[in-house]
């Protein structure tokens, strides 16, 4: 079932002006100002609260959905309840990548993991855009390109690697797309995002802290020794990583 929605968290986007909006997302920050201007019109800004359902497996998409901060957990559901993390979006793209591929219905199941807000665009102000101007399709385009790269970057690491260095990886990934190290982020949702049994999770978040890696409360996680935590990562979270930063480079992305 769809987590219910708060409406009233709902509000338009300023116009673009003397106080036009500073967007934390990186595709639309990369934007040029026209383009903008028809987004902007047309958008607002909502709350991502944390276990939101965005859309369900096969949903008809109605909006493009940019994370201005927290993290959206693509899922894969299966028959006897259980399910697997796909993929996760945070600044850098966007939830509906579907409505590019020239389909309608949602790819997967779209979680919120970590809470915050996204600015949601309209299909036909998305596509609008699209048609318009060379500084969204670029956008679109090279996001595209670093997420095929991290779904199939993940096929491999899901087959291949180990516990200890999935979850690694899957926290550094997190606190990248959080630009932050500190974040909430209760074991449950660790296990059912990763498909680990809870005691592994639980243990694997032990010998991190008694690695001086991370520090665990009650939900509160912050990664003290990044370059603890990478060591023990697998080296899917590097080629990941480089996938995106390279084409902000290439782009001069934010």
């Amino acid at each position: 079932m769809r987590s219910s929605t708060d409406f009233s968290n709902h509000r338009r986007v300023k116009a673009i002006g003397s106080n036009s909006p500073v967007f934390r997302n990186r595709l639309l920050a990369s934007l040029s100002p026209d383009a903008l201007a028809l987004i902007v019109e047309h958008s607002d800004q909502r709350e991502l609260k944390a276990g939101e359902v965005i859309y369900e497996d096969g949903e008809e998409v109605t909006h493009a959905v940019f994370p201005e901060q927290g993290v959206v957990a693509i899922m894969a559901e299966m028959r006897d309840g259980r399910s697997v993390h796909q993929a996760s979006v945070g600044r850098e793209g966007f939830v509906g990548y579907a409505i590019v591929l020239g389909g309608g219905a949602a790819m997967g199941r779209s979680v919120v993991l970590v809470p915050g807000s996204a600015t949601w665009v309209p299909i036909a102000t998305f596509d609008q855009a699209l048609l318009r101007f060379v500084s969204v399709r670029e956008a679109i385009l090279r996001y595209g390109q670093a997420h095929t790269i991290e779904l199939m970057q993940l096929v491999a690491c899901n087959s291949l690697h180990t516990a200890d260095q999935r979850l690694s990886r899957w926290l550094l990934q997190t606190s990248d797309r959080m630009d932050a190290p500190s974040f909430y982020m209760t074991q449950e949702i660790m296990a059912k995002t990763l498909g680990l049994r809870r005691a592994t999770v639980n243990m694997i978040c032990s010998e991190l802290m008694e690695a001086g890696a991370i520090d665990y409360s009650r939900g509160n996680l912050t990664i003290t020794d990044s370059a603890v935590l990478e060591a023990r990562a697998c080296e899917c979270y590097g080629r990941i990583r480089l996938a995106y930063a390279s084409r902000h480079q290439q782009y001069g992305m934010p």
